[in-house]
């Protein structure tokens, strides 16, 4: 196409009578050029200047810049374009105006950006550290702020485990995380607040929030919701340190925690178990029969197990015994034990005096009656409670017959209302032997056995102990 029209001739005929006139026009106005933009490949009109152009970019780069201070910012619409053109139209006819304001709402400046690739996966975001920092408070939540700093210490080698307890030895993301450097246009770059949603749970904003008010706690919130109360404050970084006034009606996100990224953790854990030892016993002829004494002191042993665990974004997933070890032998405990009869001491082993071992009156089931009464028929056997020596044997009037047994061990015991007496004064008895029958002689309302333990000879109502304490 030219730049300029010099000039056309409209012929006209004039009929006049028979003759011909050759009439010759007047010239057409000189074209003017303009310039026709396309938004999208879509052509939306004409403007003259293109400078008021190139203004409107610079000024909205300029916006752009001061927005995006760490990101560079194209100069040019990566949507738009203009294609020089020349027009036969008054130029007071075109509204560059409003072509130029459809420019301003729909053009697509680039910015610089971070392309993100974990796995399959790919976002773009305006600040790639955010990945970085929200990978870290990831592998703290799964391992705590004073393991991960031991993992993290590349200088200091952590110490295995040397007595019962747990901790975190490795920590590492599975999957490669990628990040390189583009363009792209402003509506596809995720924010900081984006990037991390998108990094904790895939998505860019939240799922579900639920409101704090009065009757509100983060543990219950955490609790109706399927959360951890660490997994709650980890998707709201923001509520860290303040109190239950300053959460108050607060939105709170609540979506189920679901990283892009796996985390392993692996874990050394110490189980230290007693290994009991055993008894010996060794009978010493020495030693009086129901003496014992022992003569090594027993010490348990330990054994040691160290396991290593290995989670998953805090679930575990295996599990292995890398040491099973024993750490000290158990000591057998030697104890000897006395096999010597010695006539007319006691063992300790009381035998109850009876065959039938109903208390009919307890230990002080009425004022003074340091004693029980066991149910007897007249004639039944009594038996020697322990071995000792008959001190007496005979009738006294509260006690009837009566026989009084020193065990020679700091114990006294008395069989009394017996009918008859097989034993008398100086004899010796061992435990169980028959001494007397059972009767209702002296002070007595009925067939029975009154039976004391006592420490002491003298007779009720000084003090005696309570014969069912001894069995």
């Amino acid at each position: 196409m030219k730049n300029k029209i010099i000039g056309a001739l409209i012929v006209t005929m004039c009929i006049t009578g028979n003759r011909q006139k050759l009439v010759e026009a007047a010239p057409v106005t000189t074209q003017n050029v303009v310039y026709r933009v396309y938004v999208d490949e879509e052509p939306i009109g004409l403007i003259t200047d293109k400078s008021e152009y190139d203004n409107l970019v610079n000024k909205q780069k300029e916006e752009l810049s001061k927005k995006y201070e760490k990101q560079t910012v194209i100069k040019s619409p990566t949507n738009v374009r203009l294609e020089k053109e020349v027009t036969l139209l008054p130029l007071n006819t075109l509204d560059s105006q409003s072509v130029l304001e459809t420019v301003a709402e729909k053009a697509n400046f680039q910015v610089s950006a971070y392309k993100i690739s974990i796995n399959e996966e790919q976002f773009v975001v305006e600040d790639a550290n955010v990945v970085t920092n929200t990978l870290l408070e990831l592998m703290v939540h799964y391992t705590g702020v004073e393991d991960i700093q031991k993992i993290m210490d590349i200088e200091n080698e952590i110490t295995p485990l040397t007595e019962a307890g747990s901790q975190y030895i490795g920590a590492k993301l599975l999957e490669p995380v990628k990040v390189e450097t583009e363009y792209a246009n402003l509506d596809g770059i995720l924010s900081r607040e984006e990037t991390r949603r998108m990094v904790l749970y895939r998505q860019t904003q939240p799922q579900k929030t639920v409101l704090f008010n009065e009757d509100s706690s983060l543990w219950d919130i955490a609790t109706e919701n399927g959360l951890t109360e660490e997994e709650l404050h980890l998707l709201n970084p923001q509520i860290n340190g303040l109190s239950w006034n300053e959460l108050l009606g607060m939105e709170l996100d609540v979506t189920p925690l679901n990283p892009m990224i796996i985390v392993e953790t692996e874990k050394e854990k110490v189980e230290i178990t007693e290994l009991p030892y055993d008894v010996e016993y060794i009978d010493d002829s020495t030693l009086p029969k129901g003496e014992t004494v022992i003569e090594q002191e027993g010490q348990n042993g330990q054994s040691l197990k160290r396991l290593n665990i290995v989670y998953e974004n805090g679930v575990q997933s295996s599990l292995s015994v890398v040491e099973d070890s024993q750490l000290s032998e158990p000591v057998k405990q030697i104890v000897k034990r006395g096999t010597k009869v010695i006539s007319g001491v006691g063992s300790g082993n009381w035998i109850w005096p009876t065959t039938t071992r109903s208390v009919t009156c307890g230990y002080l089931c009425y004022s003074g009656h340091y004693a029980i009464d066991i149910q007897a028929y007249i004639g039944q056997p009594v038996y020697a409670a322990d071995g000792g020596v008959v001190i007496s044997a005979g009738y006294s009037n509260g006690y009837g017959n009566n026989i009084l047994i020193d065990h020679k061990n700091g114990y006294y015991t008395r069989y009394a209302h017996l009918n008859s007496l097989n034993v008398s004064a100086g004899d010796s008895v061992q435990g169980g032997q028959t001494i007397g029958e059972a009767g209702n002689t002296g002070n007595s309302t009925g067939p029975h056995l009154h039976f004391e333990i006592r420490p002491n000879t003298g007779s009720q109502p000084s003090y005696a102990p309570n014969p069912l304490d001894f069995y």
